[in-house]
């Protein structure tokens, strides 16, 4: 079996995975070889792990049987026309997206982001900012999707005393499941937080805001293309919303010249948040797992279709 590693795993982790690959593996890394190189060495393996760009992608790698991505989202090869099996890493990063969001959330309730700013200009405003502030713990709370994320952003808010509901088209554990639904539930909604698939462009736009409640929140964990940005600032310079807790932007890296950079009462960060310092040791585990039950069974886990785009 011939496996091209195409992602850069930090290296105790790449030994690790390697280690854990049938003996009689080719193992190709990328890394390695020039570009013509890892062109055909596409176009020799079997398998396949990583996110090669799309007009790679199109030109070769056609006699793939198995392609494990390493992200969740697949929105750029949903065009493809590839005949093997298909695994994204599932919920490996539902967690830390999920504390990451909730972390901004209550930053900005308990005012964290104004006194950072206060500290680098050494100013003491103390129990001045107390009207900025309130509590997670009391808030209604909307998410937008039913996906992993979603389940654990809820279980996160439930702990603190959120009443929570989420929204899916179809999933039966889903609270609201139409969009005429949704919007008749945002007037009476604190918080809305989104972790919806880069399918649903702009499913957050001006009707939304408008619907929103006076002073409200806006959290996004899902993609930005899902916010129409210019509507969302709009809702935020005109006092409609409180503010937003953003870790997606629609351009990513976020223009020098978007509002968003300077406005107070927005929070970015940056789409970090399935970041952290052992992410490669979990993506290690999650594609040797899936190899080889590949290789035992022809079986996969988070096995997807590249046509939904998501």
């Amino acid at each position: 079996m011939k496996i091209l590693l195409w992602t850069d795993l930090k290296q105790p982790y790449q030994d690790e995975f390697i280690r854990q690959l049938p003996e009689d593996s080719e193992i190709m890394l990328k890394s390695e070889r020039s570009d013509a190189d890892v062109a055909k060495a596409l176009d020799d393996a079997d398998v396949l792990v990583g996110n090669p760009p799309v007009e790679i992608m199109e030109e070769y790698g056609k006699n793939l049987k198995f392609w494990q991505l390493e992200n969740v989202g697949f929105e750029q090869y949903k065009d493809l026309d590839f005949k093997g099996k298909v695994a994204n890493i599932g919920d490996m990063s539902a967690a830390p997206c999920a504390e990451t969001i909730v972390a901004g959330v209550l930053a900005f309730y308990r005012g964290v982001h104004s006194m950072v700013k206060n500290q680098l200009e050494a100013k003491w405003v103390g129990e001045q900012i107390e009207e900025q502030m309130s509590v997670l713990g009391e808030k209604q709370v909307i998410l937008l999707g039913s996906g992993a994320i979603a389940v654990h952003v809820c279980k996160f808010l439930e702990a603190f005393g959120c009443s929570v509901q989420m929204t899916a088209k179809s999933d039966p554990k889903a609270d609201i499941h139409s969009y005429e639904e949704l919007l008749k539930s945002l007037p009476e909604i604190d918080l809305v937080i989104n972790t919806l698939p880069g399918n649903l462009d702009k499913y957050v736009g001006g009707d939304f805001f408008e619907a929103m409640k006076e002073g409200a929140l806006y959290a996004n964990i899902g993609r930005g293309n899902t916010t129409d940005e210019a509507a969302l600032i709009d809702a935020l310079e005109s006092g409609k919303l409180i503010g937003a807790v953003l870790d997606v932007t629609e351009t990513e890296p976020l223009p020098h010249d978007s509002k968003l950079w300077k406005m107070g009462n927005v929070l970015l960060t940056q789409h970090t948040g399935a970041a952290h310092k052992v992410r490669d040791r979990d993506k290690a585990v999650k594609f040797t797992e899936n190899i080889n039950e590949f290789i035992k069974t022809g079986k996969v886990k988070d096995e997807i279709q590249l046509s939904d785009g998501y």
